[in-house]
């Protein structure tokens, strides 16, 4: 599978802040909320993100791959 650079940079950004909102993708990649949101979508199809509020808006994304690998790395 090939990385868009948008995917690319998101994916960087999940290293540095595991828990992300669609308007934080937004700032960060300097996109639009539209495509900001089609990459979480993208992600959370991949299940690379998981949703954690359970609403329709002001959803928060975690990238709980990351968070497994320092939890077995730190032994909690």
């Amino acid at each position: 599978m090939t990385l868009s650079p948008s995917q690319v940079r998101l994916l960087d950004l999940l290293f540095t802040k595991p828990v992300v909102t669609v308007a934080d993708i937004s700032s960060a990649l300097g996109i639009s909320h539209q495509p900001a949101y089609d990459l979480a979508g993208q992600f959370e199809k991949l299940e690379i993100l998981r949703e954690i509020t359970g609403k329709k808006r002001y959803k928060k994304y975690l990238f709980a791959d990351y968070l497994r690998i320092i939890e077995r790395g730190t032994g909690q």
